[in-house]
Parts: structure tokens; sequence; C-alpha cells
């Protein structure tokens, strides 16, 4: 499993936005279609001599997203979208054995049906009921045939195959719940949004040592309308807000270095001003100029801090993807903490819980917040570790042994089938150390292991883990700021051209100490069930080993000539 996370580094407030919502307060009429669509086919779908179907969930995902970008003081695009997309899922058989696909075949679907289904998947943009069921009745058709397909393929598994005695249901049974949020329409005015992002956009003129940079903005809004045969129903409506400003040079010696500042917010209100941005992009660009003059890091293994937001983004790889339940029931992952439950995982200081309920953290909002997932459950907050010592998973309709239902956690963006994933991760300690007092325990540290110097991770930008079985169970993430701290005086120095690299339960074992700063990371998060809004809290934490290598880097020639500008 691989996947990019962007970090958040400031969310402030914002007031340069106008935009009208027109709501609708009731039920719209596309799920009343969809209901009707739904009793029909639970009703009369049989195919001869064959099951029928037990369980069927709709969902309509409907996407408006307005994003535009400019450089160098110029819109180089802007672009309005509106998409509309169907989900089906036909389960035959019964909950305890159905036809929820045998792994490694959860995520593939049989060729046919799969280039059928996506072609019949995307919904009229208008309310016509008749066009959506007709698009509805036909996909319903194509996901029942493949049902069926593949529950009479994992029959015939069991002629060759033993049965473990304790084997999990296939779907779990799972409260109806009915909630009904107002339908809300974007309609954005974008014209201060585009002078916004050309005014942010020409500070990097001023800069001849900076190759390329790119400011952009988006706001999405997302209606889901879900309906299934158990009787839930869902209408729900969430937005989504990005501004994104990144910027790369090139190093004397040809390494390339680059940084970002990102801000994500699912309300108007927690985005920053112009002001904010134009504070914050300076900020990433002074420290864009001190990277290119920055030594190149060398290979290092031994003590370093990781600084709380940073410290999210490594909880998030390190242990969070590996308690995502849905990799328990896949015969190919590699089951770190596969039977588990009831020991000591990582220090006993530390505890974790994933609260998607959460709308802030001491005053912070939190990206990752919902209500209800893809799967018609209803959020909860779920304690994972307490005290070091593993209590549960993230849960989807997928139960592994030990946990039959669901806590809320089936996720996917709107392509996507849903599995088990995060939502505001959050880790605490019981014995939090105050940030000077973590710097003398990482200079001690260095002392004990023979070290001249530790590391500082102040920023994380982006990782990946491998949670499958095959290859080494490790770890990768792009530090964008590291700063080495000496020894004898305690003196900080940039480095350039680091990856953190490793064995999640090594690095984790390795936690010597927890700060009293809990922090909040906003991003992005992306796995097998697509992109999906995330956030980790953490304090910064400190390593007494860690390794590192150097990025791989091509190092070219910079420009023949100087910019334009500076000519």
């Amino acid at each position: 499993m691989r996947k990019h996370i962007l970090t958040v580094v400031l969310i402030a407030t914002m007031a340069i936005l106008r935009v009208n919502l027109l709501i609708a307060t009731e039920q719209s009429p596309l799920l009343s279609a969809v209901q009707a669509e739904l009793d029909r086919s639970m009703e009369r779908l049989e195919l001869d001599d064959f099951e029928r179907p037990y369980y069927i969930g709709y969902s309509l995902n409907e996407l408006h997203r307005l994003s535009m970008s400019a450089e160098y003081g110029a819109m180089i695009s802007d672009d309005d979208s509106h998409m509309r997309y169907l989900s089906v899922d036909v389960h035959v058989g019964d909950y305890s054995f159905d036809n929820t696909p045998s792994d490694p075949e959860y995520f593939r679907m049989p060729d046919f049906y799969d280039r059928f289904a996506r072609r019949n998947a995307r919904a009229p943009l208008s309310d016509d009921v008749d066009a959506l069921r007709q698009r509805l009745w036909l996909l319903t058709d194509a996901r029942y045939k493949q049902a069926l397909d593949v529950l009479n393929k994992k029959r015939g598994e069991l002629i060759g195959k033993v049965e473990e005695p304790d084997r999990p249901d296939d779907f779990s049974h799972e409260d109806v719940v009915v909630h009904i949020d107002p339908i809300k329409y974007l309609e954005l005015d974008g014209n201060e949004w585009r002078e916004t992002l050309k005014v942010v956009s020409s500070l990097f003129k001023h800069y001849p040592e900076i190759l390329t940079s790119n400011v952009s903005f988006s706001a999405s809004l997302r209606n889901q309308f879900m309906i299934s045969s158990e009787g839930s129903k869902l209408q729900l409506s969430d937005y989504y807000f990005t501004v994104a400003v990144t910027a790369d040079a090139r190093c004397e010696d040809g390494m390339s270095v680059h940084n970002v500042e990102t801000w994500k917010a699912s309300t108007l209100s927690d985005l920053p001003t112009r002001a904010e941005i134009v504070r914050g992009t300076q900020k990433m660009i002074d420290e864009l100029l001190l990277l290119r003059d920055a030594v190149p890091a060398d290979p290092y293994s031994g003590p370093a801090i990781i600084v709380n937001e940073a410290a999210g983004v490594f909880f998030h790889e390190a242990l969070g993807h590996r308690l995502e339940g849905h990799r328990l029931r896949n015969e190919r992952e590699g089951h770190t903490f596969k039977g588990k439950v009831g020991e000591k995982v990582i220090p006993e200081f530390l505890s974790v819980v994933d609260d998607p309920t959460l709308t802030e953290f001491n005053g912070t909002p939190l990206y990752g917040h919902y209500n209800y997932d893809q799967e018609m459950v209803k959020a909860q907050r779920v304690e994972l570790v307490r005290d070091g010592v593993l209590e549960g998973f993230l849960m989807s309709r997928l139960p592994v042994n030990g946990f039959s239902r669901s806590n809320g956690h089936g996720r996917a963006d709107m392509f996507s089938r849903p599995v088990s994933r995060m939502g505001n991760l959050i880790v605490t300690t019981n014995d939090p150390k105050s940030y000077d007092n973590l710097i003398d325990m990482l200079v001690e540290e260095c002392r004990a292991q023979g070290k001249s110097y530790g590391l500082i991770f102040d920023v994380l930008t982006s990782g990946e883990t491998n949670t499958s079985g095959f290859g080494i169970q490790s770890l990768r993430c792009q530090p964008v700021l590291v700063h080495k701290i000496y020894v004898d005086d305690r003196r900080t120095e940039l480095i350039r051209g680091v990856e953190l690299i490793g064995t999640p339960l090594n690095i984790l074992e390795n936690v010597a100490a927890a700060g009293d700063d809990p922090a909040v990371f906003n991003g992005t998060c992306g796995a097998e069930s697509g992109n999906v809004a995330v956030s980790s809290v953490a304090p910064s934490i400190l390593i007494s080993k860690i390794e590192i290598q150097k990025s791989r880097q091509e190092s070219r020639r910079p420009p023949i000539l100087p910019p334009p500008l500076f000519d």
C-alpha cells in the first residue's frame, strides 16, 4: 500500500471569499428515485435457479468543484467541474458467507462487469428521475450478476481449501440510520480568489533562485445520497477547501529542493485571509532559499526529535495504517498487529484514539471530521491503544476475528469501494515533557551513543508505508525541514536531501519520550479506497534511534540564461 500526504502547516481565518449557499431543507427527489429503484430490485431481481440479493446499497455522489491556479502573477488554470457518480453494492448469500471477494481479489472485479459498470456509473447532472433510474437499473443488473459469479467461485474454493474454524462473517449487521442534511449548492464568486492567486504568485518574481512555483485554490462540495435495503437513508453535504503553494529551486551541486505550504479546511471561516497567505508564502520562500544553501545530508542512524505536526504524519504512516481492520482479512498483508489485542505494541506512555466525531482540537479545526461513513454507519470514537496496549482496530463492515461490527470507519472517495480508514487520529501521552526537556534528553542520548549530533525533523510533507507481506515492512517519509543539533554547543544546521526510513515496529519501539505540545496536521490520505480527508494530532516525540538516507536526486545543470526579469 502506497500513499501520499500533504502537510498543513497553518490554519487561520478568512474574510475575502463571498459565497452564496442555496439550501433546500427537504429530501431531494434523487433520494426518492433511488429508493424506488431499490424497492423494485429487492422485490423482483432474480436470475432463474440462482439466489436473490439479500442486501443492496445505492450511493449517488455529486461533486461540484471550482479549481484555479496562478504562476508568476498570471492565471494558468480556471476550471468549474460538476459530476455525479453512482455506486451499487449487491450482496447474495447471507451475512456469514456472501460474495465479498476472497483476498487478494477484494479490489478487483471481473473484467466484463467492471468495464460495463464504468460506462453506467456516471449519473445525469440534472434531477431527471427517469434517466437516473435507467442507469441504476443497468448498473444493478451488472453488479448482481457479478455477485453471483464471485459467490459461486468462493463456494468452489471450499472444495480444496481448509476452512478456518473461527472464520468471521463476510458482512456485518449494522443499525439502521436515517439522516437528512440540507442540500447545499456551491455558488462562489471567484474574482477575489483570482486576484489573491495573482498577488501571491507575484511574490516569486523577486527571487531569481526559484525555478518553478504555483499557487492554487480549490473549493469542492460533495453531496451524498445513500440508501440501503436494511432501511438506512442518508443525505449528506460536505465542503472541502484547499489553498496550496509550491516552489522548487536548484542547488549549486544540481540537487533539486522544494517546499510547500498548504491550508485545508471544511468551512469557509477556517480558510486564511489574503494577508495570511502572503505571510505563509513568504515564510515558505525564505525556507526554500535556506534549503538551497543547506549542506547535503549524510546517511545517519541515531537519536532524533520529530516535531508535533511532523509527528502526526509519522504516526499516521508507522501506526495508523497497520490498525486498519480490513488488512487482517487479506492473506497478502503483513498482519503486523494480528492477534496482539491486549498486548503492548508501543511505549506505555502513549495512547491512541481515532475520533471522527470531533470537529476541533484545542480550537484548531479537524479536517478529518465526518458524521457517517460511506457504508451508512455512524462515525464513532475508537480506542486503539491505551497506555501502550492494543485495544482495537478501525473497522468497516468487513468483520475480523474478535470484531464483528463496524465502528464507522468504512471510507472511500466517490470512485472507490469503502475500506477501513483513519479519520482523526489522536496520539496522547501520560508523561508529557517540555520541548526544552526533549532537547536535553536528545543531547544526552547522543552522548550515550557517541554521536556528535542529533536530528530535528520540523516538517514532513509526505510519506509511504508498505503493509503487505511482500517485501520488507518499511516506512519512508520525505521531510522538508531537517536540522542537525550538535552536542557540544547545541548549534543547529539545516540539511537537505533527507529521507526518513526504517521498519515501523522498530521505530515505534524506539520512541523514548513525548512532549506537552500536541498540534494538528490536516491533510489528504490516499490508499486503496481513494483520497479521503484526514487529521492527525500528536506531540513532539524523541526517538532514541532513527535512520535517514540521502534522497535520490538527479544532478542537473541550472538554466543557462538568467530569468528574463533579471537579465
